[in-house]
């Protein structure tokens, strides 16, 4: 008996597959949705092996435009399949069994291509269309999308290609320019995506059925622009482009291509102050260009360097510019007949600023004329002052250099003339000999590297400095300044003087009265003025500013020096706080020489034109009782305890007779 009831359950075991299928063939449309959905429809599911969500929103199914369908009608092979059952993934779904014709355009994009290069990022129908959600074309809602839907590959984050070419991140550019801008304020003319690069049939630049081919955006960009586009095309450029001649620019070489931005935007390449330059130099200042067309070289550089050039730049939007002359889409040859800039047309092209323009008027500015070298008088005329400028400012130079000799002998003679004080020794001499030496040979060669296309970086080139000369200097006289810094350090430490001279750099209480002492005293609010030691505040200043700004300059500049070194026992980072630390210390280190230091030694009334003591060592008493009243005293003090001290000698006749 239990043998019966075994081989029964196995016989219905077996028929209950086919039963099903035989249900599932039989169900409708609905039974079907239904079925799936059953699982479908739960928010929860998932593949196992992935995160991949198989939800279905029902309602945003309904709403999409296959909304009317079943689900067996695009994943066909659930057909004859127990919907509860099937343990495969579903094949893709084929959308070219209905959109035959969108299918057979995007087989030929550059989507495809990617896709069928193994490119798994490759977008393919359910990318931009969605998979359950699908609207129609005439949908607010999916157009609105647009920009988000391409923004998943060529946004912020950038597209890769599958050889890891990265391509642009157009979308940000878009959402910038008047279009996105247009299109985020809901202006339903405004171009998107779709509109300049077409729907399915998405093709690269280089392809001349591309809607972005440069034969082909013209016509493109006159589906809004109708007039600009016709007048491109009759013009020079376009004619060129034409003509085959593919260096001729269109639409996008002079608005960009997606960041285009309103001509009276600073950043637009079509802004008045810098189209020259900026738009209309990029070919012709180009050598390559002019020379391959024959085109006039000195057409930018003579504008750049007019009136009208010059008003730009300070921002005189109301002077003329490239296309108040040329026009900004129909631009042609002067021998066009039609052209703004032709013998019967340039009078009123002036007078668009000019009101009583003329024929004479107009012959006068053209970018010939405005070249120096375009008629003899004014070649004359440059070379005349070119001799006289040297000539006569030489001479100036040369007599004030006379006069300005006397004087520093002069002062020379008088600091020398009567009694004298040591104010630096030899070594204090020949250390600050050759700190100024290498300071001065630090700056040139650090900011020519930094400034190699300044002016006064050029005549050092042209006298044989290269990089490697540089770069030589720039090291030997970092190597002169560290050695001044440790023989200085060792005269503080091992001389007498050193250590007096030290204990006189220290600054103290008295060194802040004596700042607020002197600025009274200069500002008319105090009688006296103040009354300095050895050394006063703004040398104390120097002096440790001097100190602290050689320890910066060394300790970075040497990590600069070796920095694979110096990244193996510091931060990675190391180097480039080096670099900034060592560029703006500089800069403040030649400020302050510039500013404060010869300031006080070469144009303070005191020490007019020059103080000698760097280069004798020597102060006059004078001087120093005018500038360092208290040193002047403590000298005089000193000198009188040592006089006191000294033994008297007997007086001649006193003492015993000899025997």
């Amino acid at each position: 008996m239990f043998t019966r009831i075994f081989i029964l359950l196995i016989a219905l075991l077996a028929a209950m597959p086919a039963a099903s299928a035989l249900q599932a063939q039989e169900m409708s449309s609905e039974e079907a949705q239904e079925a799936c959905l059953t699982c479908h429809g739960d928010e929860s599911l998932s593949r196992d092996e992935s995160t991949r969500r198989l939800y279905v929103e029902l309602q945003r199914l309904v709403d999409s435009v296959h909304g009317i369908f079943s689900c067996t009608d695009c994943h066909q092979d659930l057909a004859g399949v127990d919907p509860f059952g099937h343990d495969s993934p579903l094949q893709k779904v084929d959308c070219g069994l209905c959109h035959y014709d969108a299918q057979e355009e995007y087989s030929e994009s550059l989507h495809a291509y990617a896709l069928q290069r193994g490119n798994e990022r490759a977008p393919g129908c359910a990318s931009c269309h969605g998979s359950h959600n699908v609207l129609s074309v005439g949908n607010g809602d999916a157009r609105s999308h647009i920009p988000e839907m391409c923004a998943g590959c060529h946004g912020q984050a950038g597209l890769l290609t599958d050889q890891l070419v990265r391509m642009p991140q157009a979308v940000q550019s878009y959402a910038r320019s008047v279009h996105g801008q247009a299109f985020a304020r809901g202006i339903s003319a405004a171009a998107t995506c779709t509109d300049c690069h077409g729907v399915h049939a998405l093709k690269g630049v280089l392809d001349p059925q591309s809607r972005i081919h440069p034969q082909n955006v013209a016509e493109t960009c006159g589906a809004c622009h109708n007039e600009e586009s016709s007048q491109y095309e009759r013009s020079i450029h376009g004619r060129a482009l034409a003509t085959g001649i593919a260096d001729s620019p269109t639409c996008n070489d002079c608005h960009g291509e997606h960041l285009i931005l309103p001509a009276d935007h600073p950043e637009a390449s079509t802004y008045a102050a810098s189209l020259a330059e900026m738009t209309c130099g990029n070919c012709h200042e180009d050598p390559r260009i002019i020379q391959k067309y024959g085109l006039a070289d000195y057409v930018v550089s003579t504008y750049v360097d007019s009136y009208h050039g010059w008003s730009l730049r300070w921002e005189g939007m109301e002077s003329a510019n490239c296309v108040s002359c040329h026009t900004a889409h129909w631009v042609l040859p002067a021998r066009d007949p039609n052209s703004t800039i032709s013998d019967k047309n340039v009078v009123q092209t002036c007078r668009q600023c000019h009101e009583n323009a003329d024929a004479s008027f107009a012959s006068s500015y053209t970018h010939k004329t405005a070249s120096v070298g375009s008629h003899p008088v004014t070649r004359w005329l440059e070379w005349i002052y070119l001799i006289l400028i040297p000539v006569v400012i030489g001479g100036m130079l040369l007599h004030n250099a006379v006069v300005l000799s006397y004087y520093l002998m002069e002062k020379r003679r008088h600091e020398l003339a009567g009694e004298t004080v040591l104010r630096m020794d030899r070594v204090q001499l020949w250390q600050h000999i050759l700190l100024a030496v290498s300071f001065i040979a630090l700056v040139i060669t650090g900011f020519a590297l930094r400034f190699p296309d300044a002016f006064w970086v050029k005549p050092l080139a042209a006298v044989g400095m290269s990089e490697a000369w540089r770069s030589w200097i720039h090291r030997v006289m970092a190597i002169v300044m560290m050695g001044v810094g440790i023989s200085h350090f060792l005269y503080v430490w091992l001389s007498r003087r050193g250590r007096r001279e030290f204990r006189a750099m220290i600054p103290g209480r008295k060194d802040l009265a004596d700042f607020f002492d002197y600025m009274r005293y200069h500002l008319g609010l105090r009688k006296e003025p103040a009354r300095f030691g050895r050394y006063d505040y703004t040398q104390k200043a120097e002096y440790w500013a001097l100190v602290w700004g050689t320890a910066v300059m060394a300790l970075s500049g040497l990590v600069l020096w070796f920095p694979a070194a110096s990244v193996r026992w510091f931060p990675s980072w190391v180097v480039q706080a080096s670099e900034v630390l060592h560029y703006y210390e500089a800069w403040l280190a030649m400020l302050a020489i510039l500013v404060w230091h010869f300031f006080f030694v070469l144009l303070h009334p005191a020490a007019y034109p020059m103080s000698w003591a760097w280069l004798t060592g020597r102060m006059s008493k004078d001087e120093v009782r005018h500038l360092h009243p208290e040193w002047y005293r403590e000298m005089e003090e000193e000198a009188r305890r040592k006089k006191e001290e000294e033994p008297k000698a007997e007086e001649p006749g006193s003492g015993e007779a000899p025997a």
